[in-house]
């Protein structure tokens, strides 16, 4: 059985520099980069960025899939859109938790990531 894997970064709140473009460039030869967005699917070998690193310096939403049921969904929120006492409300489970960190470069903010890293039922 082959592998497959499915990664995609969406920026929303602010579009993506030449400079940062060129950057993620440096993870893969193959993704569809745009100012808005990197995409690649792996059919062998992996992803090679940080998407926790990512989210933090240029991404607003990530996705990621995988053929074995992986399944990572994350968000990046203002915190005063999102407390994390009501973000607790959409991550119910030990894998699922609300994240809050200082964000030099867009604020502070509120990152929601619901992971599930092992098969789904």
């Amino acid at each position: 059985m082959s592998e497959f894997q499915y990664h995609e970064f969406q920026a929303v709140e602010r579009p993506l520099s030449p400079e940062a473009m060129a950057t993620l460039r440096q993870f893969s030869s193959r993704a569809q980069i745009t100012s808005s967005g990197f995409v690649n699917e792996y059919s062998f070998g992996s992803f090679k960025g940080d998407p926790d690193e990512w989210m933090v310096r240029y991404f607003d939403a990530f996705l990621h899939i995988a053929n074995w049921g992986a399944r990572v969904l994350m968000f990046r929120l203002p915190s005063s859109l999102l407390p994390e006492a009501s973000a607790r409300v959409f991550v119910p489970g030990t894998d699922s938790r609300p994240r809050s960190e200082s964000m030099e470069t867009a604020g502070s903010g509120q990152r929601l990531q619901r992971g599930a890293n092992r098969p789904v039922r």
